[in-house]
């Protein structure tokens, strides 16, 4: 986004398509300051990390609402299946005025279909190897002052083996599989100028088959059943000529059951209920207060005995934006009081430069917050209930050139993560992203390099973060010829290091390059169809120690109505 001042990127549903993507985790693994792993193939449990943060200090919110596990605190993105998001929002940097608890690296904000222009049906249908069968089916449009849609889709993979049988006996070899099922549905009426209502439904099932290396028998059959999913309802209301107004309330469910030989092995269940009321006044056409009230209500479910079922967040949140000739201001605060530990207090100040027209120079100070999990907190012999939050502080400054179809960004940072909850003082985060999207002679190219030195501070040792490495990047280019269009792209990290799977001793994890291919043939203006090859030479590398990745792998998808 080329206002925003926080390194902001929108991936629109163009893009979205073109990427030839199935889930969102692999979508995200090209942008500037994202890095993820992944624990075997698609629908496996996956780690984000975005500025170096680990996995719960990285907030995900679908449609507005938070879907994170209260067990760990992190979110299922590994469930996202592509064909029901419409456009997926990054904000980098701290950001926990805005949004709240766990925005110290940043906010992925995802957002499901909606309906637009003449109603019609649309229809995707897919196949791969490993047994790779894709299907969606959408009706959405417009009727007179109805907006409207209905999407459903169903993935299944026969897969690959999730572990390396070289680290444990007791590692079934065979595939692990995985099929998901998800639904999304939006509708909005408007019902005069200053009225609209409104609502929105989201869930996905996933089912997977995984591997462990600590099973009693080589024979085990591990699989486990994820859901998460939510629904809202909202009235946006232009009360005043200055005041514009919206209330949302919303209900999210993350649940995980794991089963060992069609045994129940664990249960978890989280559930979020959330009321927003945010208001927006403009006193001028350069400058903007919003100020939101925010509710949410978590609760638990398990097989495990918390001392605790749940907890209530109350947040108050008080933002302004404003212009002054070249100079742009953007302030925000943030108070929440948490039933189990008592208030954080946030903030973000930030400014920007327009050097000309195309140029523009940003700078911004915050502070973010995560709040303790309970299983930190009351996980039985394990737990401790006096813990308080984690935070951060970061300072930025960057540097950016939109025009003529193009937008480059540069920008330095730095993050220290403190009061940390896993027992070390300090984590340290530098670095300095980089990204570029535009069209050069013909050419869409899309491009991004990340450098930083995440940093694990003891009393002793400076030791780089597990999974996260000191370099990182991708390179997309694509080119259309008539009805066809052609996309390669290269995604490439530096050495990480790693827990052994088994040992748990620190491993190093060899750098590594991968190239993807993809081309798309229109044969009308409403049907299409697309080759995917992932990995194309069959690079061996890996996210996590202990677990394969992705080889080489072709897929086609044809689609009507898109």
């Amino acid at each position: 986004m080329r206002d925003a001042i926080p390194h902001t990127t929108v991936i629109t549903s163009r893009e979205i398509r073109a990427s030839g993507a199935v889930d969102l985790p692999s979508l995200l693994r090209k942008e500037a300051g994202f890095e993820f792993s992944q624990s075997g193939g698609v629908g496996t449990v996956s780690s984000t990390f975005l500025r170096g943060a680990t996995t719960n200090q990285v907030l995900v919110l679908v449609d507005g609402m938070r879907l994170s596990n209260l067990n760990f605190g992190s979110t299922a993105i590994d469930q996202f299946m592509l064909d029901q998001i419409e456009r997926v929002e990054i904000v980098r940097g701290n950001v926990s005025s805005l949004y709240g608890s766990g925005a110290i690296g940043g906010v992925i904000q995802v957002f499901t279909k909606t309906g637009r222009g003449v109603p019609r049906v649309s229809i995707d249908a897919g196949l791969g190897e490993q047994g790779e069968q894709r299907l969606r089916a959408q009706y959405a449009g417009t009727a007179g002052d109805t907006k409207f849609n209905l999407n459903a889709s169903h993935f299944s993979t026969s897969g690959f083996s999730a572990q390396k049988p070289t680290n444990s006996a007791t590692t079934n070899p065979d595939r692990d599989g995985y099929r998901n099922l998800s639904l999304s549905g939006f509708l909005e009426r408007r019902i005069n100028a200053d009225h609209q209502l409104g609502a929105r439904y989201f869930a996905s099932d996933g089912k997977v088959e995984f591997d462990n290396a600590f099973a009693a028998s080589v024979n085990d059959k591990h699989t486990a059943d994820t859901s998460v999913g939510s629904w809202a309802l909202y009235s946006n209301n232009r009360l005043a000529e200055w005041w514009q107004s919206k209330i949302t309330y919303s209900e999210g469910f993350d649940q995980f059951n794991s089963f060992t030989n069609s045994t129940l092995a664990s249960r978890a269940k989280t559930a979020n209920s959330q009321l927003t009321w945010q208001n927006e006044i403009p006193f001028h056409a350069d400058h903007k207060f919003i100020v939101t009230a925010d509710f949410l209500r978590q609760s638990i479910g398990s097989n495990t005995a918390y001392a605790r079922s749940g907890r209530s967040v109350d947040g108050l949140i008080g933002a302004y934006n404003g212009r002054f000739g070249a100079n742009n201001l953007q302030i925000s605060l943030r108070n929440e009081k948490y039933s189990d530990y008592g208030a954080s207090r946030t903030h973000y100040v930030g400014y920007g430069y327009e050097l000309s027209g195309s140029w523009k120079l940003t700078a911004a100070s915050s502070t973010a917050f995560r709040a303790p999990t309970f299983n930190e907190l009351f996980f039985p012999g394990f737990g401790n209930p006096n813990l308080l939050p984690e935070r951060a502080r970061s300072f930025e400054a960057g540097v950016q050139y939109a025009a003529a179809g193009h937008l480059f960004r540069v920008v330095g940072f730095h993050s220290r993560i403190y009061d940390l909850i896993d027992g070390f003082p300090l984590n340290t985060i530098d670095g300095i992203e980089t990204s570029y999207g535009g069209t050069f002679q013909g050419f869409d190219l899309k491009a991004s390099l990340t450098m930083q030195d995440p940093i694990q501070h003891t009393a002793t040792t400076h030791l780089q973060l597990v999974r996260r490495a000191k370099e990182f990047g991708s390179l997309s280019v694509a080119k259309s010829v008539g009805p066809w269009r052609v996309t390669g792209e290269m995604l490439a990290s530096g050495r990480r290091f790693d827990n052994h799977l088994v040992t748990f001793a620190r491993v190093e994890l060899p750098g590594f390059a991968v190239f993807n291919f993809m081309t798309r043939y229109e044969i009308s203006k409403e049907t299409a169809i697309s080759l995917r090859l992932e990995n194309a030479f069959d690079k061996k590398y890996t996210l996590a120690h202990g677990f394969n990745t992705q080889g080489r792998k072709l897929s086609a998808l044809l689609s009507h109505g898109f």
